[in-house]
């Protein structure tokens, strides 16, 4: 049995956590490196990994993202695109998209392949993923 002392810091430590918006499994990720806000971004398909993308305003919440799509022409429809949780995949050494845990620990992220997340480049600004190429 643990000592009272302890149990209580371990609320506690889970209270403050809640309350940032974490997950005790997110608690020893590095820091998402921007702020909540909107910022410009591309979206780019790694089939194609020379070409320009689109522009995307990505709007990010916490730890929640999303990517809306705001220029007519090409293949992307126009509106939201994505919209998920920013997880670190420490296995791939990358910020992913994700919509469930698994994507924490996907072997393949932002490719084409197979079904892995989309990943998030923030120095880039780029969204990789495997649609809407060129």
């Amino acid at each position: 049995m643990k000592p009272a002392g302890t149990v209580q810091s371990l609320r506690l430590l889970l209270a403050a956590a809640s309350f940032l918006g974490l997950s005790p499994s997110q608690a020893g990720d590095p820091p998402i490196p921007l702020e909540s806000g909107m910022y410009p971004f591309q979206w780019k398909d790694a089939e194609f990994p020379n070409s320009a993308g689109f522009p995307v305003k990505v709007v990010i919440d916490g730890v929640r993202i999303r990517i809306i799509n705001e220029h007519q022409g090409g293949a992307a429809p126009l509106g939201e695109l994505e919209s998920a949780t920013l997880m670190w995949n420490a296995k791939l050494s990358k910020w992913v998209l994700g919509h469930s845990e698994s994507a924490r620990s996907a072997s393949a992220a932002g490719d084409c392949s197979g079904d892995g997340p989309h990943v998030i480049d923030f120095n880039a600004r780029v969204i990789w993923t495997c649609e809407w190429g060129p």
